[in-house]
């Protein structure tokens, strides 16, 4: 027999057991019997446990030292354990607050420091208690004996009152204090709790509190957010102060952009900050920047900063953790680049008095001319591709339309030179940018087709060598334009893709069926219901030129108008044609077709 086995194999004959198959017999049912019969356990369940303070051989001992911890600890409890003994506990807390809670009791003196955390599963039932409440597990014992966090009165160490709220949130940065899972901000964030959120304070472990919030859920908080209600029996304090009007807050560029930083985060609670579709905390969250993230500053509004990361994305993020590059490319020190955002405690923001002008700077541009309402762009350009001949303009329009559509106001989300996943990631992230927009526009410059009267855009690493290639290899535009169709929103799309493409060429000399249903230049879309603008730099059917200069005709054509002031754009957008008439010796002439109820101009 192996040793620790609980049963002993026993061979008994067909016929009437024998004297030793009797005596073995015997021995088996002694053994059975002297295995103890499990009793239910009182244990508080998840990663909780009572805090053991002493143990007693005997009932009397064990109750009498209760009774002199009870006055200062009013979930005191002794429970009969399994192998006979008794132990006194205070009560039962949720890890790993209830660790630094008992360090504390034992660093002030208050408890032995032999103290530990029990989970209950040799305590059998309580045979006294200092609540009332004994007998085995129940709810209600479990709900008396629960301990709520503090320390005893006068023993010097951290004394926390029950309750607290959280307050001195900045309203023009992330107006919300994480509660994770742990003491620091690596911990996975569990909730967002927004200004004068009540919460229960359970313990301390560096400058984390651990808390528990009404709904039940726990864990750990900044303590720098968090304040302790006053000690008397009173609700904690409500801080409604009258709403007052939003001050007006005018976008001003950064002209000419600024090389930036993500600077430290150390004293936001979080280790990254939140990139957004707009400037406040009330706008999507759409990346999270970490510390040393380089980016371009584009725009200030109030205390909001616009970039645009290395990768094209561009959002909003809060000033203050934003911080000048320390050094241009060639190494030297550039002390006349300021640091973005407010300090500490930001600023008012003045709201200019009726009928007074704009506040000007000598380094900001007046936007006061633009029309109100956020204003998104996605602008593509695709020239170098790997399969087809160089299209020297596609990138060189995208480059200067970007410039020109930051100068009216518009947020733009880049993409050059992109191949199928890059320009899918870039679609993405416009798309979520335009959630909240007023104004959505679409650039695109390269190569794209036609077929079976729908449109497709063309990446740069595309090959169209089968019948596959348009599902898996290139964008369908509608799908761009599906998204950017959203009620109470004015969009623009402008397509100078009408090139002479050696690739569609190449899909339609597959001779396969679909290839049949490939035509020349673009189809001709639906402006839909949308309250849209669709602009091709020739007629449906038909192809355009590149150019000879530096840009295409009709990018040069758009370029020239676009900054107007009072031009509606559907005037424009003739003015666009007549020139492009004009310049190609009237081998190509723009077309448009508008679905727009409204004026719309790029700048009044």
């Amino acid at each position: 027999m192996r040793a620790g086995d609980m049963s002993i194999p026993v061979t008994i004959p067909a016929s009437r057991p024998g004297p030793v198959a009797q005596l073995l017999l015997a021995i088996a049912m002694i053994v059975l019997a002297s295995v103890p019969v499990a009793k239910a356990s009182v244990m508080p369940g998840g990663n909780s446990g009572w805090l053991v303070i002493a143990s007693r051989a005997d009932a009397n001992s064990a109750v009498s030292l209760a009774r002199g911890y009870a006055p200062r600890f009013p979930q005191t409890t002794v429970f009969q354990s399994n192998n006979g003994w008794y132990a006194v506990t205070l009560g039962w807390m949720r890890q790993p607050a209830g660790n630094a809670y008992k360090n504390s009791l034992i660093s002030s003196g208050a408890i032995p420091g032999d103290s530990y955390f029990h989970n209950g599963e040799r305590f059998q039932y309580a045979v006294w208690s200092a609540t009332g409440v004994t007998g085995g597990l129940s709810q209600a014992l479990l709900s008396a004996t629960a301990l709520q966090g503090g320390s005893p009165a006068g023993s010097g160490s951290y004394t926390p009152s029950n309750q607290g709220y959280v307050t001195g949130l900045n309203p023009r940065g992330d107006n919300y204090l994480s509660l994770r899972t742990g003491p620091g901000s690596r911990y996975q964030e569990i909730a967002r709790m927004g200004p004068n959120t009540p919460l229960t304070i359970l313990g301390r472990q560096g400058s984390w509190l651990s808390v528990r919030l009404q709904d039940g859920r726990s864990g750990w908080a900044y303590s720098k957010y968090v304040a302790s209600a006053p000690a008397a029996p009173t609700a904690p304090p409500t801080v409604s102060p009258q709403p007052t009007p939003a001050p007006t807050v005018v976008s001003r560029a950064i002209s000419p952009p600024r090389p930036g930083l993500v600077g430290d985060l150390s004293d936001s609670g979080d280790t990254f900050l939140s990139l957004r579709t707009g400037a406040g905390t009330g706008h999507a969250e759409i990346a999270r920047l970490l510390e040393g993230t380089e980016v371009t500053m584009l725009t200030q509004q109030g205390a909001w900063i616009e970039v645009e990361l290395n990768n094209g994305m561009r959002g909003w993020a809060y000033g203050r953790y934003l911080a000048a590059a320390a050094t241009r490319n060639n190494g030297e020190t550039d002390t006349d680049i300021p640091v973005i955002g407010p300090d500490p405690a930001p600023p008012q923001v003045a709201t200019p008095a009726p009928g007074a002008p704009p506040t000007s700077s000598p380094s900001l541009p007046d936007l006061s001319t633009l029309p109100d309402g956020k204003r998104v762009a996605l602008v593509m350009g695709n020239s170098a591709y790997e399969y087809a001949p160089l299209l020297p303009n596609p990138k060189n329009d995208a480059a200067r339309l970007t410039e020109t559509l930051k100068r009216l106001g518009f947020t733009v989300i880049v993409g050059l030179d992109q191949s199928k996943v890059a320009m899918e990631s870039t679609v993405r992230s416009y798309v979520r940018a335009i959630r909240d927009a007023d104004v959505a526009l679409f650039f695109y410059a390269g190569h794209a087709m036609q077929m079976g009267g729908k449109n497709f855009l063309i990446p740069i690493d595309a090959k169209l060598e089968d019948a596959t290639a348009v599902d898996f290899e290139t964008i369908e535009l509608g799908t761009i334009l599906n998204y950017m169709n959203a009620p109470g929103r004015l969009s623009i799309a402008l397509l100078d893709a009408c090139r002479d493409n050696p690739l569609a060429r190449r899909f339609r000399s597959l001779g396969t069926s679909r290839s049949a249903y490939v035509g020349r230049g673009l189809a001709a879309p639906e402006a839909g219901g949308g309250n849209i603008l669709i602009g091709y730099a020739t007629a449906p059917g038909e192809v355009a030129l590149d150019g000879d200069g530096d840009n295409s005709p009709f990018t040069t054509a758009l370029l020239e108008h676009i900054e107007t002031p009072g031009l509606e754009i559907e005037i424009m957008m003739k003015r666009v044609k007549a020139d492009v008439y004009s310049a190609t010796g009237g081998s190509q002439s723009p077309w448009h077709n508008s679905a727009l109820r409204r004026e719309f101009y790029f700048l009044k």
